[in-house]
């Protein structure tokens, strides 16, 4: 509590901003604005904003990317089709826990389905659709 003297801070690289408990096991802490785009940045955690402790987790700015089509817009139920997102600013995150295609069905009322995004280049990276939906 902050009346205690605790108050978390996460650090960002070199960047210093106050966190917010959520809980008595996990603090938030909103990134700041990115001065670099594309470079990992060690992140560490401090009570008290003087002694810190390094997470062990990177954080890395990118540019939002823009969609501006896909390609095909339908496919077998069996899933397995290729898909192509075009648009820009894609980055190449090979991390399968954070780069995926998350696809939503329109017209029924079951969960979505995720599947890893492939990086093709910085206009295009590409899914292959699930199996399962009629």
């Amino acid at each position: 509590m902050p009346e205690y003297g605790v108050v978390p801070h996460c650090k960002f690289g070199d960047k210093i901003v106050r966190a917010s408990f959520d809980s008595t096991v996990r603090i938030v802490c909103r990134s700041p604005p990115a001065t670099e785009i594309g470079v990992e940045l060690p992140v560490e955690v401090s009570l008290n904003g003087i002694d810190w402790s390094n997470t062990g987790f990177k954080f890395t700015y990118y540019e939002e990317p823009v969609l501006t089509d896909i390609t095909p817009d339908s496919g077998p139920e069996s899933g397995g089709t290729p898909i192509y997102i075009i648009g820009q600013n894609f980055t190449n995150m090979s991390d399968p826990i954070n780069f995926n295609c998350r696809f939503t069905p329109a017209a029924m009322k079951i969960p979505p389905k995720t599947m890893p995004a492939i990086y093709i280049n910085s206009t295009t990276i590409m899914c292959a659709s699930p199996g399962g939906w009629g």
